[in-house]
């Protein structure tokens, strides 16, 4: 007959059993991910390349897109800078990284981000920017406040692969929680103001591919995957 005390060590044993099997089950963020989290991304990307120069005075134009998510804590890092070529033409650089992009803590994207903070958001299509002889597959859309407009080029990783497509970024997420590993992400969003979309995209493709040909090969692959 087991007394009181025997069966008090019995369940106390079996909770911290099931505590221990549910830890050793759980989806655990890559080796490679949580190398990389240790690095800033001020690192990764050069403060001067090609024509473009930071812009110091000009921090007042990046619309902070990514304050709620960050308030929420959905982004381990995130940078934010103001680039101006000789002519006087400014684009916004906006990076945001999360260690861990579980389907439950995924990446916003522009298009939600803005909406969430007053934007009109429209022209969503998808695109490819040649960098270094490589096509990168990303997402454009327009975004429009009263007296800002915004046109917006972007692009994400998750791990080490540029995935454009909403169902296959989520696909890849399910594939690699149910590895047991959970994958890190990585947006960059190049934008600028002007309201002529032709010539900003122009633009933003030169900035772009300036600023690959500035990154160190170990840049080029947290950046661009490859």
């Amino acid at each position: 007959m087991r007394t009181p005390m025997k069966t008090a060590w019995l369940m106390a044993i079996l909770m911290t059993l099931t505590a221990a099997l549910s830890y050793a089950f759980l989806p655990k963020p890559q080796p490679e991910a949580q190398a990389r989290a240790r690095t800033p991304l001020e690192q990764l990307f050069p403060s001067e390349f090609g024509p473009w120069r930071l812009d110091p005075a000009a921090a007042a134009l990046i619309r902070p897109a990514f304050e709620r998510a960050r308030q929420f804590q959905m982004y381990d890092q995130v940078l934010e800078r103001t680039y101006m070529d000789a002519a006087g033409y400014r684009i916004m650089l906006s990076v945001a990284y999360g260690r861990q992009q579980s389907v439950g803590l995924q990446m916003h994207r522009p298009e939600v981000c803005y909406k969430a903070g007053g934007f009109t958001v429209s022209r969503i299509e998808p695109g490819e920017l040649q960098m270094l002889g490589r096509a990168i597959p990303v997402t454009r859309l327009f975004a429009s406040l009263e007296g800002r407009p915004e046109p917006i080029t972007y692009w994400r990783l998750l791990g080490n692969e540029v995935i454009a497509d909403e169902a296959r970024f989520k696909l890849r997420q399910l594939s690699s929680g149910g590895a047991g590993g959970i994958p890190d992400g990585l947006l960059v969003r190049i934008s600028s103001l002007d309201d002529d979309l032709p010539h900003a995209y122009k633009l933003q493709a030169d900035f772009a591919q300036a600023m690959a040909q500035a990154l160190t090969p170990a840049q080029r692959q947290r950046v661009l995957g490859w």
